[in-house]
């Protein structure tokens, strides 16, 4: 009987560590927010598929809309029962939060604790320039992990730059992981905006671009168009440039990336927010 009484009270333990553990990720995303926005009109232009059309995906995936201030997910695309294995109705913050991998929780608590920093130092017209890209292990219906790939921007926000909802995607990155090691959160700027690569959990320190700045503009341009599928001919009548131009900006972003071959690359770049 004692043992039982133990495990019990072990069991109640866990359940109340889990719970403080998720009103500490609230909290992170009522701070974004700064205010109580429960009188703010739903009525809102959400430029869902000019994001989307943003957003780099090699995998099945859905999008949500999430209020930060209400710490409730408002709309989830249909494709999450393909991902997760779940009902619409069932994708919640805290049902993402409970079937996350316990080696991941203490990172994601981090990783939103940071970008509640960041956003406190964004200047308001800037809070929609930003992308943020990391990952968890995120357990299906059927009990299964899968790696996800969250990436995260702001939909709509107030005049003092208090975010009120963001969009987010999830993409399953499983096929991608070539071992359990997650990649450091990216923040990635947009329009000119600087980014900042592998932030460091729960140390609020913003790494200037490392790897991403070892291409050169055009390189840039060559490798975005090459991941979205554009071959050598149709990038060389693109960009106004020669085949052989082309061929020879592909060999050096290859050596700069380490890679083997274009696969890969596209592993890499999508993994280091690239």
């Amino acid at each position: 009987m004692r043992q039982y009484l133990s495990l019990g009270i072990l069991i109640l333990a866990k359940n109340y560590m889990e719970t403080i553990r998720f009103d500490q990720v609230k909290k992170s995303w009522q701070q974004i927010a700064k205010h109580d926005l429960s009188d703010v009109p739903p009525d809102f232009e959400l430029e869902i598929y000019k994001k989307l059309l943003n957003t780099f995906h090699v995998g099945s995936y859905y999008y949500f809309i999430f209020n930060l201030a209400k710490t409730e997910v408002e709309f989830v695309s249909d494709s999450v029962t393909d991902v997760l294995g779940i009902q619409p109705s069932d994708f919640t913050p805290l049902f993402v939060f409970n079937n996350l991998h316990a080696l991941d929780r203490d990172r994601f608590a981090a990783n939103e604790q940071n970008l509640t920093t960041f956003f406190s130092q964004v200047a308001p017209e800037k809070v929609f320039k930003y992308k943020i890209s990391y990952d968890y292990r995120l357990m299906r219906r059927d009990g299964k992990y899968i790696w996800v790939h969250q990436q995260m921007m702001a939909l709509q926000s107030m005049d003092d730059g208090a975010i009120i909802r963001t969009m987010g995607v999830h993409t399953d990155i499983t096929h991608l992981k070539t071992e359990p090691k997650p990649i450091g959160m990216s923040i990635l700027g947009i329009d000119g905006e600087p980014s900042f690569f592998n932030v460091t959990p729960g140390t609020y320190s913003f790494l200037l671009p490392t790897e991403a700045e070892k291409f050169t503009r055009r390189e840039k341009e060559i490798y975005r168009l090459v991941v979205n599928g554009y071959t050598t001919a149709s990038i060389a009548e693109k960009l106004f440039i020669s085949v052989q131009t082309v061929n020879t900006h592909r060999k050096n972003i290859l050596q700069k990336s380490g890679c083997v071959n274009w696969i890969e690359f596209t592993s890499k770049a999508l993994l280091n927010g690239w």
